[in-house]
């Protein structure tokens, strides 16, 4: 069963030697059921005993590894860190497995080692806290012409190696406030206002050196009809440039003198082969383009049909 401590000094653990299922085998060797200590079949494993800092009032829940804790859980030395060390209301609820398991090159904590909670050692945790500074405390960079908080807020947390929201019909990341159908408007958690439409961000590598803002996609596509009409318009204009210059050359290029050759024939024969075909090759390859990447039939289209972002 799961057991409830409200100790400050928690200690975890069962036994100070490990032992492998290959262990005991070796040195049972007619073994015919499951050995304890092993977590074969997920049975109990014998862990290395821990002692975790709870909190002073903190209420634990451990069992086999993992913990909840409730109560003024910061992330850091539990008498220093976070606002309920000077005193403010910041209770938070703790979700944790795998307390120190990158420790020691990946070992884990040693036998009695104390232990607070630390998001870079810990393998993986939802933290719900009501008042905190979370990108500080996570340490998770701010894009720098960002203007920083007013203070600290409520905030959740989800981290481990691997992390996955998984909507079957659908996932949606909102940010901002909400309005009641009465026009009631929501505040943050202190009561403050919240501005109109708060930034996301996806932050690749955890810094801020190359991130821009992300290009909408049917005002991107109506961009780049634009240009293409832009240079439609620039093809029309050197085609009728090509034409009235054969025309031109038709007249000019016919000379009196039998012996000598006429203008008009080499250089409309040019015009023809090396710039009117050449402009429609352009105006088909462009109406293409145009299909592909910018109608909503084309199988290359730049506007995603089920991601959108505003």
């Amino acid at each position: 069963m799961p057991r409830e401590i409200k100790n400050k000094d928690y200690i975890t653990g069962t036994n100070d030697s490990l032992n492998t299922a290959q262990d005991i085998i070796d040195q049972v060797p007619n073994v015919n059921g499951v050995p304890t200590g092993t977590g074969l079949f997920n049975t109990p494993l014998n862990r290395t005993i821990i002692r975790y800092n709870a909190p002073v009032g903190a209420k634990i829940i451990d069992n086999d590894g993992a913990f909840i804790s409730m109560g003024q859980i910061p992330m850091g030395p539990t008498e220093t860190s976070g606002y309920g060390a000077i005193g403010l209301p910041a209770e938070a609820v703790d979700i944790v497995v795998g307390r120190g398991s990158a420790l020691n090159k990946g070992k884990g904590p040693k036998v009695n080692e104390v232990l607070n909670n630390n998001h870079m050692s810990d393998a993986a945790r939802i933290y719900v806290c009501r008042l905190a500074d979370i990108d500080q405390d996570f340490n998770i960079e701010s894009h720098p012409r960002d203007t920083p908080t007013s203070g600290p807020r409520s905030a959740v947390v989800a981290k481990a190696d691997h992390v996955r929201l998984v909507g079957r019909e659908g996932i949606k990341i909102v940010t901002g406030k909400v309005f009641t159908p009465f026009g009631g408007e929501e505040n943050n958690s202190l009561g403050g206002t919240i501005s109109p439409a708060p930034k996301i961000d996806l932050v690749a590598g955890n810094n801020y050196d190359n991130v821009q803002g992300v290009a909408l996609g049917e005002r991107t596509e109506d961009c780049l009809k634009e240009l293409n009409e832009i240079v439609g318009q620039i093809w029309s204009a050197l085609f009728n440039l090509a034409l009235i210059q054969s025309g031109f050359n038709g007249v000019v290029g016919v000379n009196s003198q039998p012996w000598i050759a006429g203008a008009a024939p080499p250089a409309n024969l040019g015009i023809y082969t090396k710039v009117l075909n050449s402009l429609y090759q352009t105006r088909t390859t462009a109406s293409l383009w145009e299909l592909n990447y910018l109608n909503k039939l084309g199988k290359t289209r730049i506007v995603s049909s089920n991601v959108r972002t505003n």
